[in-house]
């Protein structure tokens, strides 16, 4: 992503998260495996189908020696952030024909931290300045900050490092571009009259040449991490296990939080695009993200919420409540097992428990992302999808004052039969009709019900739901 133009910055280290990685570790841990530069030179001539040249210098070694001696820990970190994008970035790759490795560019910018910003204003984790990231359709304003929405970014960037591969066909070239700008670029090969990256390198600006080369030391780290014995830091289930879904309409998450019983550091922590905690109406829809195991309950709320449904009106001040999951203090997920049949791939069996291989890999520690016939691989899955209710349910009252009747705080005039007065909000029991309401409501007609809450006569209710009836 271009990001030079303020010639102050051109000295800067390769992005905002690699330039914490020159920084020595005053507390570096001692027991780690020494570095063998020449197995490590070996290692990257083995890696199948390079998305550019291998080639191993002082640059290189540097930004390996960040990733495997200084500061490991960071390391360890990016790492666990693979099990939460790179199943996003990989289906999105697909889906535009795109090199599957190119996913280890998203570790170049921003050490896969939706939150990363650069001194000079490169936001997310693809890095978009403002401009480019207009320039490819991502909202950027007081309410939403696109680049930071793993979805819509990664959109973007897919779109971006198509056209620079269409201008370049190559991809060290592409990548160049991507970070300088192909302006630079394209000087750079006018004046050597050669469209080899290691030929144009020296007349690009420090961080733009350095940049391919630190794209190399990314891939050796996701590709032999193993080898220098660091471990993941994996994040909470509540992270890796999700769903995401468009949402049109204007919503809290506050109130997401009231549905689904989720805390907001969570829900923030899944959607960062949002800067207010609030998601905007947008007609196109907004990505929003949640465990899998709430999703349902917000789905229930989201159909209690139709334009076309009077439920949620109720609720406008009003907490939101959803039924206690029932786990007895137990974790939300459960852990089982699942024993590797004869010829099942990684991808097979991910595929069959609607989970990512790189969940599976992270569940089980799989030091080389491949199953054996026979082997128990543990899986997790949520223990009981959280189902929302519109009220709880109060102390029997007499009969003429049901136990779900409640004052409205506030009622569309527009949709009240005498808005005046205000209205009682019921709430259906198991089998009553319309006329069953009718007769035990006072003052409260069969016709006058049906057309304050304009639905059919003969219509099944289904017990929950909330009916507007006139207060007498």
């Amino acid at each position: 992503m271009e990001r030079h133009s303020p010639r102050k910055f051109l000295s800067l280290s390769l992005g905002f998260a690699l330039f914490l990685f020159f920084h020595h570790a005053l507390s570096a841990k001692e027991n780690y495996p020494e570095y063998d530069e020449q197995a490590i030179i070996e290692r990257l001539r083995a890696i199948e189908n390079p998305l550019v040249e291998h080639q191993y210098n002082s640059v290189v070694k540097g930004y390996i020696k960040g990733y495997v001696i200084w500061n490991r820990e960071k390391a360890e970190r990016i790492l666990g952030r693979t099990v939460l994008y790179f199943p996003l970035f990989e289906d999105y790759l697909e889906q535009n024909n795109l090199p599957d490795k190119l996913k280890y560019l998203s570790v170049v910018e921003s050490a896969l931290d939706p939150h990363a910003t650069s001194p000079v204003g490169a936001v997310g984790l693809w890095q978009f300045m403002p401009r480019t990231g207009m320039e490819y359709g991502l909202d950027i304003n007081d309410m939403v900050d696109e680049r930071r929405d793993p979805h819509q970014a990664t959109q973007a960037a897919m779109k971006h490092l198509s056209r620079l591969f269409e201008k370049y066909d190559d991809w060290a070239l592409a990548l160049a571009a991507y970070n300088g700008g192909s302006g630079r670029v394209s000087r750079a090969i006018k004046r050597t009259r050669s469209k080899n990256f290691w030929r144009i390198r020296r007349y690009l600006p420090r961080e733009t040449r350095n940049y391919v080369p630190a794209f190399i030391a990314a891939t050796y780290l996701m590709e032999y991490y193993q080898e220098h014995e660091i471990v993941p830091t994996y994040p909470p289930l509540d992270l890796q296990i999700t769903e995401t879904i468009q949402v049109y309409d204007y919503i809290s998450f506050h109130r997401i939080a009231q549905v689904t019983e989720l805390n907001l550091e969570t829900i923030e922590a899944l959607n960062p695009a949002y800067k207010r905690g609030i998601i905007p109406e947008n007609p196109a829809g907004n990505y929003l993200i949640l465990p899998r195991r709430v999703m349902q309950a917000f789905r229930d709320y989201m159909e209690t919420h139709r334009p076309d449904n009077p439920g949620d009106e109720f609720f406008n001040n009003d907490p939101v409540l959803v039924d206690k999951l029932k786990t007895g203090g137990r974790d939300p997920y459960i852990r089982t097992t699942y024993t590797v049949k004869k010829g099942e791939s990684l991808q097979q069996i991910a595929s069959a428990l609607n989970c990512s291989e790189h969940q599976i890999v992270a569940w089980n520690h799989l030091p080389s992302g491949e199953v054996r016939e026979g082997q128990k691989l543990i899986i997790f899955r949520p223990r009981e999808i959280a189902r929302f209710k519109p009220l709880e349910k109060m102390a029997e009252l007499p009969a003429l004052q049901p136990a779900s009747m409640l004052e409205l705080s506030r009622v569309a005039p527009q949709t009240a039969q005498n808005h005046q007065f205000g209205h009682l909000l019921y709430i259906v029991r198991k089998k009553e009709t319309l006329e069953d309401i009718s007769r035990k409501s006072p003052g409260q007609s069969l016709p006058g019900l049906i057309h304050l809450n304009r639905i059919p006569p003969n219509e099944k209710l289904k017990p929950g739901r909330p009916l507007k009836i006139t207060k007498n």
